[in-house]
């Protein structure tokens, strides 16, 4: 709504106040005053991201944001812009990206609650409106609902980018993943056009099982304890004896990480998406790289979402993958403390949203 004395626009926004605590759902103001590059988008969904749980368990360590709000993939339609942005209009449905793309990369919004000052992003989406950098959005294509391209925010552009520009994936190859979350599902996806020799799926939720089926995927292990000599038992049995030539880690567990390295073959390449605990250690020789092992840190799959969405949405197309199968339950903004909790107790076997 618009403040009639001062035209300041107040809206619903999910504030994260403090580390480890409940979101606040509370009232923001913001002046409508876009800065250069900025747009003002109304939401019309946002995804939860393993990356917010992280936020809000402080897995990066001490947070000097805070208060500040969360969200990085969205969808909306732009309702007011900044006179020098001219690579869109109002009115146009935009998918709302953490990587970077085309466009002018802008200052942060200022929001304030009362008089405090609510720190953001250049995007967010846990607030029925966001200020975001021009270079934070892209049109979503035609054809496509505002729900289904939530999935092009983050996970899908991820997962493809992994696969094609940082692992670089070849036909006919053995791969191994470990999490069957957005990220996951996404890289599976993009994986199968690669006609690979074998994808195996490991995941600490059994529900993913069910999931995977959907996407015509049935070797995964269930990973239900943390005897990692056991779960490596049951990896190298379920192909054939066999080790990997690519390995994508999306859980950032340590442990996982040094099992996925040392299940690979010379001469192979471990992706790792996952945020790691910054308390968290991993140890390995160092003659598993001398004799050919390459680590990649993948930031966003290196895509440029200007010119890749559009892409992975005509591989999608053709493909005839379906969208649908990544949502499961939808919730509202006043209810994004339950979503959370849904998720972190794995109650969920696919990507939650919030709806606006």
């Amino acid at each position: 709504m618009i403040n009639k004395k001062n035209k300041d626009l107040i809206f619903k926004a999910a504030i994260l106040t403090q580390l480890k605590k409940k979101l606040l759902i509370s009232n923001i103001k913001f002046n409508q005053n876009l800065s250069r590059g900025q747009v003002l988008i109304k939401l019309y969904y946002s995804g939860i991201c393993g990356s917010q749980i992280g936020e809000i368990n402080g897995v990066k360590g001490k947070d000097k944001f805070l208060p500040h709000l969360l969200g990085h993939e969205g969808t909306g339609i732009i309702v007011n812009k900044n006179k020098h942005v001219k690579k869109f209009k109002v009115g146009d449905r935009v998918i709302l990206h953490w990587q970077k793309s085309e466009g002018y990369d802008s200052c942060s919004p200022n929001y304030y609650m009362g008089k405090k000052k609510i720190n953001a992003g250049k995007v967010t989406t846990f607030n029925e409106f966001a200020v975001v950098s021009e270079n934070r959005i892209t049109r979503i294509p035609n054809g496509i609902s505002e729900k289904e391209a939530v999935i092009f925010g983050c996970a899908l552009t991820t997962g493809f980018g992994a696969v094609v520009y940082d692992a670089k994936v070849k036909n006919n190859k053995s791969i191994l993943i470990f999490g069957a979350g957005g990220i996951g599902i996404s890289i599976i996806q993009i994986l199968a056009l690669t006609k690979p020799k074998k994808i195996i799926i490991v995941d600490s939720n059994i529900k993913k099982k069910k999931l995977l089926k959907k996407f015509k995927q049935k070797n995964f292990i269930h990973f239900d304890n943390n005897n990692y000599n056991k779960l490596k038992e049951k990896i190298l049995n379920t192909n054939d004896g066999d080790y990997f030539d690519y390995v994508f880690d999306t859980t950032g567990n340590g442990k996982i990480i040094e099992l996925g390295l040392d299940l690979m073959l010379k001469k192979s390449k471990l992706i790792l998406l996952g945020v790691q605990n910054f308390k968290e250690k991993i140890s390995f020789n160092t003659l598993q790289i001398v004799l050919g092992k390459k680590i990649i840190g993948s930031t966003g799959g290196s895509v440029n979402p200007t010119k890749d969405i559009p892409l992975i949405y005509k591989l999608i197309k053709k493909n005839n993958i379906n969208l649908k199968n990544f949502y499961n339950k939808i919730f509202k903004l006043s209810e994004i403390n339950k979503a959370i909790k849904h998720m972190i107790q794995k109650k969920s076997y696919e990507r939650i949203l919030i709806k606006f």
